[in-house]
């Protein structure tokens, strides 16, 4: 025969069906914890909710007494509800994961997530849905998708934008410096000479840009990249024959350390950053001593392979530049030309295949870059090599 009974919880009696014979010692422990917890019949229609659902959604017992639980589920939720439920039903004792949206009493709805349990063999003979609360995570997700997606649509701008205006640069620029090329300097004054040195340094440097520009929009999109076995001593000598007129007059002492040979990396990345360091060495060379470039490469235990490209150069001021040092249009030297984009671009390269690089430098001293490669080596060959292009 079905019972109603009474039992106090802190600040309110209830009343309890006696259909599912509920223990008070069990209800009195879950308000105590506080926790958000529906207890429905077989058919949905709701037993009891503790003191914690009842603040949260506003209706007070005795009003969710007279509903079924699927009368608040958001309409787009209860089909998935209703088919979870099904599936907590099939098996006594069944635990079957739930998320969706419940409708408060001011018309609100608020996501909670968690696991109804089939306990109508035991003595609760009821349905029990524990959740929690994840309105905000939900919230905080959807508008970090939607900042995603804002920022994924002014990045394909910047990108097209800049594409737009490299492109049609090339062409106009290509046909300018073709006339500055052909044109008879020989027979033009000093005055106009010194028009059209001007006017070839400034067409010169505007085609740097559009170059850079295109190799940043190059870098940013590497699904094309093919990583290959590279030999990093073959990539660095080239590099060095590209500089051999340079390396000659001034003497360069290169003094070279390959623990091993090849790494897995891009070929022509690797060769791009080479050539920026070599060339950045002999830029910021100090005038006063000769320069002294030295590469190491070596791996360790774990196959990581890690090249150091060092010099006794000018060196950076690593207290107020030590942020700035990869930035885009950086430069710590301005008495020597340049467009503080090669460090920029190395970086970039290096990072976007897994890899990772440092600096270290000290005013009148010299910097060592030290460059991390993602990848096994591929092939040891333990040697000393000797200087190249000495």
């Amino acid at each position: 025969m079905r019972q109603n009974f009474r039992y106090q919880t802190g600040y309110k009696t209830e009343h309890i069906m006696g259909y599912a014979e509920m223990n008070r010692n069990f209800l009195a422990i879950i308000e105590k914890c506080n926790d958000l917890i529906f207890f429905t019949k077989k058919n949905g229609e709701f037993i009891h909710v503790t003191t914690a659902v009842e603040r949260l959604f506003g209706f007070s017992n005795t009003e969710l007494l007279q509903i079924n639980i699927t009368d608040h589920i958001h309409p787009e939720d209860i089909n998935g509800i209703k088919e979870k439920l099904q599936l907590a039903l099939a098996t006594a004792g069944a635990t079957v994961n739930l998320k969706f949206r419940n409708r408060t009493k001011l018309g609100e709805y608020r996501w909670i997530e968690g696991t109804v349990i089939n306990m109508l063999d035991d003595t609760m003979q009821a349905l029990m849905i524990r959740f929690n609360d994840i309105t905000d995570r939900i919230n905080a997700e959807n508008e970090q998708a939607l900042l995603i997606q804002d920022f994924t649509k002014r990045n394909q701008d910047l990108n097209q934008f800049v594409y737009i205006i490299s492109h049609n640069l090339r062409t106009p620029l290509a046909n300018l410096i073709g006339l500055i090329n052909i044109l008879e300097i020989d027979l033009l004054d000093d005055y106009n000479k010194g028009i059209v040195d001007l006017f070839k340094s400034s067409t010169d440097r505007l085609s740097e840009t559009v170059f850079d520009l295109t190799h940043i929009l190059t870098l940013k999109d590497n699904q094309g990249v093919k990583i290959t076995k590279v030999n990093v001593l073959k990539i660095f000598e080239k590099v060095c024959h590209s500089f051999h007129e340079q390396i000659k007059q001034l003497g360069v002492k290169l003094i070279l350390n390959f623990d091993c040979n090849h790494i897995l990396f891009n070929k022509s990345y690797l060769e791009s950053i080479l050539m920026n360091l070599l060339s950045n060495a002999i830029k910021y060379r100090m005038p006063d001593r000769q320069l002294e470039i030295r590469v190491d490469l070596s791996r360790d235990y774990q196959n990581t392979c890690t090249l150091i490209f060092s010099d006794n150069g000018m060196g950076i001021d690593m207290k107020t530049n030590k942020d700035k040092i990869f930035g885009l249009h950086q430069r710590f030297h301005s008495h020597i030309a340049g467009n503080g984009v090669g460090l920029f671009i190395t970086k970039s390269q290096i990072i976007s295949l897994g890899g990772n690089i440092d600096v270290t430098s000290k005013i009148n001293e010299g910097t060592a870059f030290t460059i991390t490669f993602c990848g096994d080596v591929l092939s040891l060959s333990n040697q000393n090599r000797l200087p190249v292009l000495q």
